[in-house]
């Protein structure tokens, strides 16, 4: 019974809330700044590559894992 309530209950707030989604406006300037940040957490690993940002130094249990694999 708890489960069917629950459930009940859930499914109004998600229709109460999509409703009140559709008659949200945004701004334009913060569409574009919305998805620009989405744009930039989707791809946060494909960046991590770039020149500028800061390079994580390996643990002292990888290398010492490299050491051995090499030798």
């Amino acid at each position: 019974m708890r489960i069917w309530l629950i459930s009940f209950l859930l499914l109004l707030a998600l229709a109460r809330g999509l409703d009140w989604l559709h008659h949200l406006t945004l701004p334009f300037p913060l569409l574009l700044l919305g998805g620009a940040m989405l744009s930039i957490l989707s791809n946060e690993a494909t960046l991590a590559g770039l020149p500028w940002s800061p390079k994580a130094q390996p643990s002292q249990s990888q290398s010492q894992t490299a050491i051995t694999e090499k030798t």
